[in-house]
């Protein structure tokens, strides 16, 4: 930086200065506000959609213990529309999944799984959504979608499974001896819990 004798000469200096880059300056501090302004604004935008779509959640939890599929279909449907980008719209169409399966419309199950594989931004939860699926699909005899479902990749704690719907969808095939080995796969890496039923599960095709 150039050295100045007197003060006057760093005011005028820095008038000088001013006049040539002033403008540039406001309007990049004025730039810098209205962006924070925005982010803030943004983050509070998502904080009420989330909070408003916790209490929809809570709703959709009451109308399903109380039975009340319409209401809560109803409510799980409004999530998805309006709040797609939260979780409670995900884990609302896990529940209407459930809730269609075990009413007998595969179809619909089946649908609703995909919605939530495709919204979930947690792998654990897609996850979740592509066993469920795959199950779902098994039961309804589209062995061949079922078996795309399980082809993606897994997290770790969802292998046994993974192999225990692949001896299921080799069952239905007709193929005993794979459905043995991929049964074997699946109590090799399977968890303490679910590993009796897998047995007898294995146990049933002999040795």
């Amino acid at each position: 930086m150039a050295q100045y004798e007197t003060e006057e000469q760093q005011v005028e200096a820095l008038k000088s200065w001013w006049k040539e880059n002033g403008t540039a300056v406001i309007i990049g501090a004025l730039l810098g506000v209205g962006a924070l302004g925005g982010w803030r604004g943004w983050d509070w935008y998502q904080e009420k959609q989330a909070m408003n779509a916790s209490d929809i959640f809570a709703s959709v939890q009451e109308f399903m213990i109380a039975g009340d599929v319409a209401s809560f279909q109803e409510q799980a449907e409004t999530l998805r529309t309006e709040y797609a980008s939260t979780p409670y719209a995900v884990l609302a169409t896990l529940h209407e999944a459930k809730v269609q399966a075990e009413g007998g419309d595969l179809n619909a199950a089946a649908e609703s799984l995909r919605w939530a594989i495709r919204h979930s931004a947690r792998p654990s939860i897609r996850d979740v959504a592509r066993i469920r699926l795959a199950r779902v699909l098994v039961a309804d005899r589209k062995l061949d979608d079922a078996q795309a479902a399980i082809n993606e990749e897994f997290s770790e704690g969802y292998r046994s499974l993974v192999h225990e719907i692949q001896g299921d969808i080799l069952i239905l095939q007709g193929e005993p001896e794979q459905a043995k080995q991929a049964y074997d796969l699946a109590l090799e890496s399977a968890r303490a819990s679910g590993v009796e039923f897998l047995q007898m599960k294995r146990d049933d095709l002999g040795s």
